[in-house]
């Protein structure tokens, strides 16, 4: 058995942060109890974790036995997906400072962080299932993808299945996920793409490297990627603290709903807003999207 314990830096609420891992993470995280339970894919074999938090750090536990180096590798990664390492102190001193209708949000929620996915690709992936599609039946696309493609972790609670790996996609046709209720366009960008990637043609870790901008002129000629799709995948799969996503409609549909605006925000509304959220635009963005969660 390997067990870490991994502490955050600054205030951290894990109550907060896997409430909406429960709430919107099905096919990823798993409740038994007070721990949750969550499979990633570690020196490319799949691997089940334990999370439970102690009061002051998260407990992370496996029953596989790892080599030093991995194990490594798993509090690096950890620390990454669950953004123990971001200190948000700064944002909230940012926010009560410069934007009091924000403030309202942001104070009952303080230690909500960002939970990251296992990887870029896994990211990526979810991120094009998402595309123009409501939360519900995304997640049950992504669900029936992970089920077709992955493999499966047998546990004392049952199965649980594994984000397949860009070669396992990459095997599939159009066909198959058009049979799951996958457009036959939103089929075709999650297979090349995966070809693309298991064939070395688009190395997704290479862009942890890059600045905003040198990411999106990387991704965007992609087929099957847009702004909305790079700018989620930023947030989400590599982390920056500072990207706002103006056009995404549960942004401005949560403006409307906290600052009392008679009609949906326009883009460059949301934009002047966000000036008084830098550096922490991806904060503020994610803290609204939970605020418009409650209805």
């Amino acid at each position: 058995m390997v067990r870490l314990r991994l502490k955050p830096k600054g205030i951290y609420s894990f109550q907060e942060t896997s409430r909406r891992l429960i709430q919107f993470e099905k096919t990823a995280y798993r409740q038994d109890g007070e721990d949750l339970l969550r499979t990633i894919r570690l020196a490319d074999r799949p691997l089940l974790l334990r999370l439970r938090w102690l009061g002051d750090a998260l407990e992370v536990q496996t029953d596989s036995l790892l080599e030093d180096e991995n194990v490594q590798e798993l509090e690096v990664r950890i620390r990454r997906m669950f953004s123990l390492d971001v200190d948000l102190t700064p944002f909230y001193e940012v926010i009560r400072n410069a934007d009091p209708m924000l403030h309202t949000v942001v104070e009952p929620r303080k230690g909500l962080h960002i939970v990251l996915d296992a990887d870029p690709y896994e990211c990526l992936m979810k991120t094009i299932i998402s595309q123009q599609l409501n939360v519900t039946f995304a997640a049950t696309l992504i669900g029936r993808l992970v089920e077709t493609a992955g493999e499966t972790i047998r546990t004392d609670r049952g199965e649980m299945t594994v984000f397949p790996s860009p070669e396992e996609v990459a095997r599939l046709r159009y066909e198959d996920l058009q049979a799951l209720q996958f457009s036959r366009r939103k089929a075709e960008y999650v297979i090349d793409l995966s070809r693309r990637v298991a064939e070395g043609r688009l190395d997704l870790f290479r862009l942890e490297h890059l600045s905003n901008e040198e990411v999106m002129e990387q991704l965007l000629p992609l087929r099957g990627v847009g702004r909305w799709t790079a700018e989620c995948f930023l947030l989400f799969g590599l982390g920056r603290p500072d990207l706002l996503p103006a056009a995404d409609i549960g942004l401005r549909n949560a403006i409307r709903q906290v600052y009392g605006h008679d009609s949906q925000p326009t883009i460059e509304t949301v934009r002047q807003l966000g000036d008084a959220w830098a550096p922490w635009r991806s904060y503020a963005t994610f803290y609204l999207w939970d605020r418009l969660s409650e209805g």
